[in-house]
């Protein structure tokens, strides 16, 4: 009986994830098909990828940026970084980025929506989760380095200097994936009240035009 219950409700559970999941990518399709908000997704794709292919390899170009190298030099690499972006599609760690990065700009995106129709409760709650998420992914990928030098004096009281950078590793993982579960919650939440939003505009659309 008890087993029954836990399996009733697990069900229940999923039936309901899969019900929101299936409406916020209803009213994701919507708003990318509004210029504005394709507009406000395609900024904060191409911004993430950035940020994060920029810092991938740790801080070499930052430190190289803020150098005395020419500006025609900094450009350069800036340049080099935009070119680089299209290496992510060639291994795992580049594909995660690119997950991440797509995550990140859906979450602006009914960020948005939901500040623009005054839903900002759930605007500032998704912002504080998805920013959570968004340092997370930062520190576990977009720069792995930084997060292990971060990470490492931590580890190192822990575990000890042996155990140390076998522990950040493991601990970026789980920053990984913590980062990818916090930007799905945000994005699958904000895409159900995008959903319920959307269609109480419409229906009051239609019946506004229907009295007339």
């Amino acid at each position: 009986m008890v087993f029954r219950k836990i399996g009733k409700k697990i069900a229940n559970f999923a039936e309901t994830v899969a019900d929101r999941t299936k409406f916020a990518m209803i009213s994701i399709g919507y708003l990318l098909k509004r210029p504005k908000y394709l507009a406000s997704f395609l900024i904060s794709l191409f911004v993430f990828l950035f940020i994060l292919s920029f810092f991938k390899d740790g801080s070499g170009n930052w430190a190289l940026l803020c150098s005395g190298i020419p500006f025609g030099a900094k450009m350069a690499l800036l340049g080099r970084v935009c070119v680089g972006i299209l290496d992510n599609f060639t291994d795992l760690y580049g594909i995660l980025i690119i997950l991440l990065s797509l995550l990140q700009a859906l979450t602006i995106m009914l960020l948005i929506f939901a500040w623009r129709n005054r839903k900002k409760d759930f605007a500032l709650d998704g912002a504080s989760t998805g920013g959570i998420g968004a340092i997370f992914g930062f520190v576990a990928l977009g720069c792995p380095t930084c997060g292990i030098s971060l990470l490492t004096p931590i580890l190192t009281a822990i575990a000890g200097t042996a155990g140390a950078m076998a522990a950040a590793e493991s601990v970026s993982r789980i920053l990984t994936i913590l980062a990818f579960f916090l930007l799905i919650y945000t994005v699958i939440r904000l895409g159900y009240v995008s959903f319920i939003t959307i269609s109480s505009k419409n229906y009051k659309e239609k019946k506004h035009a229907k009295s007339n």
